[in-house]
């Protein structure tokens, strides 16, 4: 067993992680992003590269990221023309030389501590492909545990694996106990040899669900995940993020998603021997994503308040997206056993091709919600 000086040997002699951090429009946040790095290590020797993609970035992000990058020789900056979050993490991903790969928003944060964390777990779980972390949801000024499960665990069986790609999917249909999505890279990390064996990465052409496309394939697979309680990471919600504002385009996006998963889908029937059953569990958590996205379509996209469309055109519009491929087949396949409650809602009136339903539920949430950000703030 190593001792504390041969581990901090070990470490300073080796790369054993590269934090990779896209930054778009983020010159708010990306200070405390990378303070929240190099304080834990400011000397360099703890082993970590930290691999800032500044994506054309019309503010000032890329020139507060250089500043990191004079002072740190464990910083390096690129630049590159807008090419959208996917590319930027995939050129992350190239210019990498760690053992382990963790992608970090720009706008987030690590936990006190994170660092040496990650490599307690790298160290013991060195057998894993990937390994899954807690966090904490940061909210106005409202901190709240983002706890996947009960206690630390590592799954190597298929049954158990196929489960967690599922999950990854639409999180309530994992046969474990969680309220927690499985669908973004921040709460993992990866083993840089195993990506590069199967070829995993960001799909660029993806302009939105890239993040949890790249998990699922990961989840596909890995021969074995493990499972920490430990909270290394601040995930930021901002209510009026790239993530949450207004996309006009949106259901274009989605259904060239749709398309990959489908295509995803006949490929593992023949490459992983799919059996039919496998199948349709899979199409159930497909279906269940699709909704899912309908239901997020509505805030941002169909009734979003800078949509300026009358409304009966907004009605319309969402009714007409119901009767197109694939959600029609999605609401009308769809074993509502597998749904949460809200969407449970949403099916019923989307079964029916209700668009003035789809739009009274629309404005009950956007109240719901306006109560629960207003109770954030006392």
């Amino acid at each position: 067993m190593l001792n504390n000086q041969e581990i901090g040997s070990e470490k300073a002699n080796r790369i054993w992680l590269s934090i990779i951090i896209p930054a778009y429009e983020v010159e708010k946040y990306i200070a405390q992003c990378i303070d929240s790095i190099v304080r834990q290590e400011a000397s360099g020797k703890c082993g970590i590269e930290v691999i800032v993609i500044d994506d054309g970035s019309p503010d000032n992000s890329g020139e507060i990221a250089d500043t990191y990058k004079n002072m740190y020789p464990f910083v390096k900056v690129i630049h590159k023309q807008n090419a959208g979050v996917a590319a930027a993490r995939n050129t992350g991903i190239e210019e990498a030389t760690g053992e382990w790969l963790y992608f970090v928003d720009s706008d987030d944060w690590l936990a006190e501590g994170a660092i040496e964390k990650l490599y307690d777990k790298c160290r013991e779980c060195g057998d894993s492909d990937i390994i899954l972390l807690d966090a904490y949801r940061n909210c106005l000024q409202k901190e709240v545990p983002w706890e996947h499960f009960i206690r630390n665990a590592f799954w190597d069986d298929e049954k158990s694996l196929r489960n967690l790609q599922i999950g990854v999917l639409y999180y309530p249909m994992l046969d474990m106990k969680t309220s927690i999505p499985l669908a973004a890279p921040w709460d993992k990390v990866f083993k840089r040899s195993f990506l590069l064996e199967h070829q995993i990465l960001f799909r660029e052409n993806l302009k939105v669900l890239d993040d949890m496309i790249f998990c699922m394939e990961a989840f596909g697979e890995a021969g074995k995940i493990s499972y920490s309680k430990e909270k290394v990471y601040h995930y930021r919600y901002v209510s009026n993020s790239i993530t949450n504002s207004y996309k006009p385009d949106r259901i274009k996006q989605d259904k060239i998603v749709w398309e990959y998963l489908q295509d995803y889908m006949d490929k593992q029937m023949v490459e992983k021997s799919w059996t039919h059953e496998d199948r349709r569990q899979f199409e159930q958590a497909y279906y269940s994503r699709i909704i899912k996205s309908y239901s997020i379509c509505c805030r941002l996209c169909f009734f979003n308040p800078k949509n300026e469309k009358k409304i009966f055109n907004k009605i319309t519009y969402a009714k007409d997206v119901l009767q197109s491929y694939p959600y029609r087949e999605a609401f009308e396949k769809i074993q509502f056993k597998n749904l949460e409650w809200k969407l449970k809602i949403v099916s019923v009136m989307g079964r029916f091709r209700s668009g003035i339903g789809i739009y009274v539920l629309y404005l009950l949430e956007s109240m719901i919600r306006r109560l629960h950000i207003q109770g954030d703030k006392y």
